[in-house]
């Protein structure tokens, strides 16, 4: 039997966007990426699409499942924290395309 597909949640905060009280830590803004995105999904997928949702915060991880052929669609807060520059992006973006892979982004 298939593996079942899931739905990959990619969460990414840059250094940057860290607050004085968060310390160095960064559950508080991962947290809030999470949430926002599992709201997407609520608001954007019918009850019988919502299937199985993993979290990632390694790319390279939610590249190799992408490989694996595991991944249904894809969720990200925002498309741009894909990649370190646009030629990465657009890589990236070609080969959810060809992989079938629709990216949902919160902004």
């Amino acid at each position: 039997m298939a593996e079942e597909k899931f739905t990959a949640v990619y969460l990414m905060v840059r250094q940057e966007e860290l607050r004085p009280e968060d310390q160095g830590s960064y559950e508080r803004p991962l947290a809030e990426q999470k949430e926002a995105c599992l709201a997407l999904i609520q608001e954007k997928l019918p009850p019988q699409e919502q299937e199985p949702v993993s979290f990632y915060t390694r790319r390279s991880q939610l590249f190799m499942d992408m490989e694996r052929k595991k991944v249904k669609r894809l969720v990200v807060y925002e498309v741009e924290r894909l990649a370190a520059n646009r030629q990465e992006l657009e890589g990236i973006l070609f080969e959810c395309r060809s992989a079938g892979i629709p990216i949902l982004s919160v902004r």
